[in-house]
């Protein structure tokens, strides 16, 4: 029997143990071969982010410079194979924030994964569609309570007057995360001639689940459910609102348009997601700019366990406290969902007319963006930095989608290597032949083992064989062999990257030993 120590250089990192020996290595006819042991160390695949290469841009319209958006990577970081996917998460953050607030991107969002081992880069697109919005406030992905309803030309009232919550509209689903707007128009508001608190509406994003909200009986949202809010009563108070702090805040504005005669110009309230930023904004005809009621970083402001950052789960909801005589929001208002994890379905056929109440807004003095997404516009992804690029499988720096359309796509042309798990290493003769076969292949590989990719407490793989088995070579006469050559090889095949020394066992015998 003889025993075969195979050394991997430290100079090569591609899993090749290839070996060259002073005397001749005689392997007598009919003999076997059998895997006793191997340790090595599996390159990590370190990758830095900083801010020499972490800026991206995404470019909606490549025929408009105006449309490009930057956005950077968090840095420093560094990645290795045990937080690679933690990579493709930031990178996803930052796509959606180089989002600018344009036409082309209200509603989209961007979304990076491994797909078939190699980097994929999608953005998908939330429709300017009233039957998405009444679709989303009921049934099994929202709640429209006791006297509220959205009718079916899209406006949207309560048929009673309460000073409590109950008459409410909310949805299970959650406000998109690239650029995103929530937004509706005052159809008509006018003093109900009682109290005030039975006057008027209310309309946010929270950040607490519906789900887990107490809706029975006469209730009242607690604040922290009623995370960023505008609230109006009577035509002659000023708007309130919340950002998060607790408390209403008086904004020191009057609603300005607001009947019915004046509806095309009437004043429109607006939650808008652009890049890290969540902005409470008002918009009213007699403003060259809309009024900024408040800005909030959801990056800082969603930072502690079990926090999302700029991916947040935010719900929409409206409450009514006066009845569809003296407040109702129009067929307008419209919220661009998160088309990966909501009721969205990119299918859902949107007609011109509803696309044009969804942007009925050109006659105000200050108006919100479109979101009329062309589908003959190409957009561009660029990474700043060719070495990222590549890390991620990429072979160059500047993306076109491979669909046309409102949404883009790209896949790496090589794999994202260092985000691939593996659960085994197998052991391949380079120059020796057995009788061995592969089931993914279908034919004969000169495999003699696979091996468990179990690491010790330094992350090195050492395994030994519980139990030799061993495996006829195919030699039909006595050889000589001066250099043996093995290799490591992933279990799908596909090339290892080691560092350090690579050690591995063999152990040869006559048939008969």
């Amino acid at each position: 029997m003889k025993f075969i120590r195979l050394i991997g250089s430290n100079n090569a990192n591609d899993g090749i143990l290839d070996n060259e020996f002073n005397q001749d290595i005689k392997i007598e006819e009919g003999s076997q071969i059998a895997y006793r042991s191997l340790a090595v160390d599996l390159d990590p695949q370190e990758f830095r982010v900083d801010a020499s290469n972490n800026e991206i841009t995404f470019q909606s319209n490549i025929n408009d410079a105006t449309s490009i958006g930057t956005a950077k990577l968090s840095a420093p970081v560094t990645y290795t194979t045990e937080n690679a996917t933690d990579l493709l998460s930031d990178l996803q953050k930052a796509t959606n924030n180089s989002l600018l607030y344009n036409s082309k991107n209200i509603g989209s969002q961007f979304q990076c994964l491994i797909k078939n081992g190699k980097t994929r880069i999608e953005s998908k697109f939330c429709p300017n569609s009233l039957q998405i919005l009444k679709a989303n406030f009921a049934g099994d992905f929202g709640s429209t309570l006791n006297d509220a309803n959205i009718s079916g030309a899209g406006n949207i009232s309560a048929s009673s007057s309460t000073i409590d919550d109950s008459n409410i509209l909310f949805s299970h689903q959650e406000f998109g995360k690239g650029c995103s707007v929530f937004r509706t128009r005052i159809r008509n508001l006018t003093d109900n001639g009682g109290a005030g608190d039975t006057n008027g509406f209310e309309i946010g994003l929270s950040d607490v689940k519906p789900t887990t909200w107490d809706t029975s009986g006469a209730f009242n949202l607690t604040d922290a459910e009623k995370t960023y809010n505008v609230s109006i009563g009577k035509p002659t108070d000023n708007y309130f609102y919340n950002d998060k702090n607790g408390a209403d805040q008086d904004s020191g504005i009057a609603p300005e348009n607001h009947l019915v005669a004046t509806r095309t110009t009437n004043d429109i309230i607006e939650f808008s997601k652009i890049g890290k930023q969540l902005f409470i904004r008002l918009y009213r005809d007699s403003q060259v700019t809309p009024d900024v009621l408040s800005t909030t970083n959801l990056e800082t402001e969603y930072n502690a366990a079990l926090e999302f950052g700029v991916e947040q789960p935010l719900y929409p909801y409206i409450i009514f406290h006066g009845n569809n005589t003296n407040a109702m929001l129009d067929g307008y208002t419209r919220c661009f969902f998160d088309p990966f994890v909501s009721n969205i379905n990119p299918n859902t056929a949107v007609t011109v007319e509803d696309i044009a109440q969804g942007n009925e807004h050109t006659e105000l003095g200050v108006t919100p963006s479109d979101a009329r997404p062309s589908t003959n516009i190409n957009s561009k992804f660029t990474f700043s930095s060719f070495q990222l690029a590549a890390h991620l499988g990429f072979d160059q720096t500047v993306l076109l989608s491979e669909e046309s359309g409102n949404t883009f796509l790209v896949h790496s042309k090589n794999a994202y290597t260092a985000a691939l798990t593996y659960d085994n290493i197998v052991v391949e003769l380079m120059n020796l032949q057995v009788d061995s076969y592969d089931g993914l292949e279908k034919g004969r590989r000169n495999i003699i083992a696979t091996i468990p990719t179990n690491s010790d407490e330094n992350g090195v793989i050492v395994n030994e064989a519980n139990n030799l088995v061993f495996i006829d070579l195919d030699n039909a006469q006595p050889r000589f062999f001066r250099n043996i050559k093995a290799r490591l090889l992933y279990g799908d095949l596909t090339d290892i990257k080691t560092v350090g020394l690579t050690s591995l066992s063999l152990l040869i015998k006559n048939k008969n030993e």
